[in-house]
């Protein structure tokens, strides 16, 4: 019988509980997480086995997931690279950035801990254990970033996610903050910063927000998501994401101006190619 330690039980690590029991019941599912709530509903629908403390746990796991925001997985690292663990447990993660988190793991590689960056795309605004889900990550691709993990660990590991029907995608480091930073971070600071301009906007108005529909909701929806999270993405990831910031900037600045120029051709090929690209998105 093989024992998974998972630490964050949140939308994403609960996911991956459920999705390694449904593959093989026997798999012993350690959670820690400090949210009581979310463990006592895992272990109310028998989705781990146990609860417990995160050091007390790692050394009795075959296969150790951090599954929390990232500033915690750093920190983590740091605590394993501390710990006696097994033999041939393998390390991974599912934090949103990479580039600090493939550093820090050097700290385990040194102790022949093996180590496999990883981070499934997808998620949803939704948070905690109660709202995870065996198919959240169904179709999406999963990114591995190879570190010290063997082989024999690497098929191991896609063997416990194999319910999960993901596209197993691998990918240096910098590539993926680089590719996140446009997919998923950029937006979230857009959505983020709308519902606030809008919100603050419309502060004295007695209807405000209570008027706002699909369009606006759809648009907004990921600000919704856990702010814990998305302040320790932007810590961790904040050199690509200003990029990306700039460049949105400049040319959100060449729609307003066509907008005050009244220039119709520039507005409607910007919102036609708009439209070619996200229909494309549903093929």
């Amino acid at each position: 019988m093989k024992t998974v330690l998972i630490s964050g039980l949140g939308l994403i690590g609960s996911s991956i509980a459920r999705i390694i029991k449904d593959g093989d019941p026997t798999v012993e599912i350690i959670g820690s997480d400090p949210d009581d709530d979310s463990a006592q509903f895992l272990l109310d629908h028998h989705i781990i086995n146990k609860r417990a403390d995160f050091t007390e746990a790692a050394p009795k796991a075959d296969l150790i997931i951090l599954a929390g925001p990232v500033s915690v997985i750093l920190s983590q690292i740091d605590q394993l690279a501390q710990l006696k663990l097994k033999d041939q447990v393998l390390v991974s993660d599912v934090g949103s950035t990479k580039q600090a988190i493939m550093a820090q793991a050097e700290a385990l590689t040194r102790k022949g801990v093996s180590f496999l960056g990883g981070h499934p795309m997808a998620g949803s605004h939704l948070t905690g254990g109660q709202n995870g889900s065996i198919d959240l990550f169904s179709g999406a691709k999963y990114f591995l970033v190879t570190g010290s993990q063997t082989d024999q660990q690497l098929r191991d590991f896609k063997q416990f996610l194999q319910a999960a029907n993901v596209e197993w995608t691998t990918i240096t480091a910098e590539t993926h903050d680089k590719l996140v930073s446009e997919l998923s971070h950029l937006p979230h600071v857009v959505a983020a910063t709308l519902v606030n301009n809008v919100a603050d906007s419309l502060a004295a108005d007695p209807i405000g927000l209570t008027a706002a529909a699909g369009g606006f909701k759809s648009t907004t929806r990921i600000a919704a998501s856990d702010p814990k999270m998305w302040t320790a993405i932007m810590m961790s990831n904040s050199k690509a994401i200003s990029s990306e910031l700039a460049e949105f900037q400049a040319k959100l600045a060449k729609m307003q101006q066509a907008i005050e120029q009244q220039d119709e051709t520039a507005i409607l090929a910007a919102f036609a190619k708009a439209q070619r690209i996200r229909r494309s998105l549903d093929n």
